[in-house]
């Protein structure tokens, strides 16, 4: 056979020569592009740090450039306040633990924590769940919040106020150098949008209304200043009005509607240490990847010491620990069970701590019994006998040994055992599997001979299903358990699992017969208006299992309207009592909280209101690494 090279072949290797160079060529051109983008991002970012170095110098001519607390007492401007009120001035904006003060601090790197659940949106005012808020709460700022050590409220962005001896009125100041992070002042116009923006009933914000429903009106009495008018007299005034909803930037908020405000998932910017890199509807964080947040270099505070700050998502606790233990973040939520084994490892603990204390966001684990309807038909639990007899059939004590290692109280109500609003007369109902059953006889539901399942009158059977976000194994003991010990006096349960995302969905339609969940209190006085007026059964509001009862709207409302702390707090025993009677929730166990910190975290702090992530820094020597 012959083989012979042609012309023909000789032009084939030059054409397929000529595409490889081609190739090359376009290859090295995407490459040296993408270095080029690089290169200009970090000098983007350089620029951006200088621009924020040289604004904090503007803001404090004392201070020096690259420093970061205000020196020397300011010059305190008076003309905005009322004459005769005293005014409340604030000390200037500081890390209540100083990073910078640290021998051993570090600048850079990135911060990961894991989540426990995937937040739907982090978009404040529309937000659905205590990850979104974890998230815009880095982003965004009020106008006060609780000091972490006294839990005495104190100004963010409000440089001063004046609260009227009546309850009335209230006047704030706002800081002069407090400014978002496009660096555009934070003025009255900004405050009074938001406010306006959030009672815009197209706004899906029933939440943040729920909390604010005392604030009749805010007017601007200059650039700086704003003055709130309360409808009522009430114990919150002051803490609510400072602290119950974000300032969100008017020049950037104003141009977008109410739908594509409520179906925004991540655009949200803000005046607070930290911020999304890209900031617009069409680059919006959407969930699915992990939320990143880099350090806002025109923030006007103490800014953070670590460049990024990283929130990944991981529904499974064994998995979440599992990318903890593999370097893959730095912080995390154990189980009980998890955190009970970590921290008695002797090897585990010479590069990690595992934190647990109490604090007023610890909170309480509850399953909620939906009083009301479901899709138009009432529910199981819409009689408190049968809710009573289900909090009955639970081993609250058992719960809290076998799935919460002992790091649990049993709760008696939504008031923290050791507060004063706890009526200390209550005592949890008892484990009694007998008088449950006796329970819902009274209601009912009789057991027949040679039936399995209870039927009530019009021969309908006692079955409901357990609503709640898969994920977790403690959950999942606890469904298993609830579902045995119904079996022991007749009733069935079925389990429905959903994402975290669905699930809130689920709840904010009312389309569950029960579910479990976890309250989380942002104050040392808890306001029960939010979660336990009727009011709020409508329109997606906290009140999710319907529940109703004209005595503890009554005294809500007066509880609320009452300034004398002890009279307050006889209001709050008895409606304690009325919630212990109704059982509309059973309410589980007080918890503490509970973290897991690598060791290359420093100044991580526990205060009586959490933790603080921009006093932290990172130590060099190990790493976490984004996975995407």
């Amino acid at each position: 056979m012959n083989n012979r090279f042609g012309i023909k072949d000789l032009i084939l290797i030059v054409l397929i020569f000529i595409v490889l160079i081609s190739l090359w060529v376009s290859l090295w051109r995407e490459d040296h592009r993408f270095k080029q983008t690089l290169t200009q991002g970090d000098r983007l970012a350089a620029l951006e740090r200088q621009l924020g170095r040289i604004q904090a110098s503007l803001d404090d001519p004392n201070r020096p450039v690259g420093t970061r607390t205000p020196q020397g007492e300011p010059q305190r401007d008076t003309s905005w306040a009322r004459p005769g009120v005293d005014i409340a001035w604030q000390p200037p904006r500081h890390h209540d633990s100083d990073p910078m003060s640290l021998p051993d601090v570090e600048m850079g790197g990135t911060l990961i924590e894991a989540f426990v659940a995937q937040p739907s949106t982090v978009v404040p005012l529309v937000y659905k769940d205590v990850y979104g808020a974890y998230v815009f709460e880095r982003i965004c700022e009020y106008l006060g919040e609780y000091d972490p050590k006294t839990l005495e409220i104190r100004g963010v962005l409000a440089e001063a106020w004046q609260y009227s001896p009546d309850g009335t009125w209230l006047r704030v100041r706002i800081r002069d150098e407090a400014r978002f992070s496009d660096g555009t002042p934070v003025t009255a116009d900004d405050v009074i949008w938001t406010f306006n923006w959030m009672r815009n009933p197209l706004v899906q914000a029933e939440r943040a209304r729920s909390v604010t429903d005392f604030i009749s009106s805010i007017d601007r009495i200059d650039d700086k200043t704003i003055e709130m008018k309360f409808r009522e007299v009430l114990f919150t005034n002051l803490s609510a009005a400072l602290g119950s909803f974000v300032i969100l930037p008017k020049h950037v908020y104003e141009n977008v509607t109410p739908t594509q405000f409520n179906e925004a998932t991540g655009f949200v910017i803000g005046s607070g240490p930290f911020k999304f890199a890209a900031t617009s509807l069409d680059t919006q964080w959407r969930p699915g990847p992990d939320v990143v947040l880099v350090r806002n270099e025109q923030y006007w505070g103490p800014r953070p010491v670590y460049d990024e700050l990283r929130f990944k998502i991981i529904n499974d606790d064994l998995a979440r620990v599992t990318a903890f233990n593999n370097g893959e973040c730095d912080i995390t939520t154990p189980t009980a069970p998890q955190y009970g084994q970590l921290a008695k490892n002797e090897e585990w603990n010479k590069s990690n701590t595992a934190h647990l204390w109490h604090n007023i966001r610890g909170g309480y684990n509850f399953i909620g019994w939906n009083c009301g309807n479901r899709n138009e038909r009432p529910t199981l639990f819409n009689d408190k006998r049968v809710r009573r007899a289900m909090t009955m059939l639970l081993d609250r004590d058992l719960i809290n040994r076998e799935f919460f290692e002992n790091t649990g109280r049993v709760a008696t109500g939504p008031f923290y055992r050791v507060t004063e609003q706890s009526n200390p007369e209550i005592e949890p109902w008892p484990y009694d599997v007998a008088g449950a059953a006796q329970l819902l006889e009274e209601a009912g539901w009789t057991l027949k001979p040679g039936q399995a399942i209870r039927t009530n009158a019009d021969g309908r059977s006692a079955e409901f299903e357990f609503t709640f976000a898969q994920g977790s194994e403690v959950t999942e003991r606890l469904a298993n358990y609830l579902k045995d010990q119904c079996a022991r006096v007749g009733v069935r349960m079925t389990v429905r699992r959903m994402d975290w995302s669905v699930f809130m969905k689920a709840v904010d339609d009312r389309d569950y017969d029960a579910m479990t969940m976890g309250w989380s209190p942002s104050s040392p006085e808890s306001d029960p208006n939010q979660i336990w007026h009727s009011r709020y059964i409508e329109n997606q509001g906290d009140n999710f299992v319907q529940w109703k009862s004209e005595e503890a709207d009554r005294l809500i409302e007066k509880g609320r309207t009452t300034l004398d702390k002890g009279e307050r707090m006889k209001i709050w025993h008895q409606l304690h009592s009325i919630l212990h009677e109704e059982q509309p929730y059973t309410f589980l166990l007080e918890r503490p909280w509970i973290r897991l910190v690598r060791h290359r975290v420093g100044n991580f702090v526990e205060y009586r209101n959490g933790f603080q992530y921009d006093e932290m820094f990172l130590r060099s020597g190990s790493s976490s690494t984004p996975t995407n």
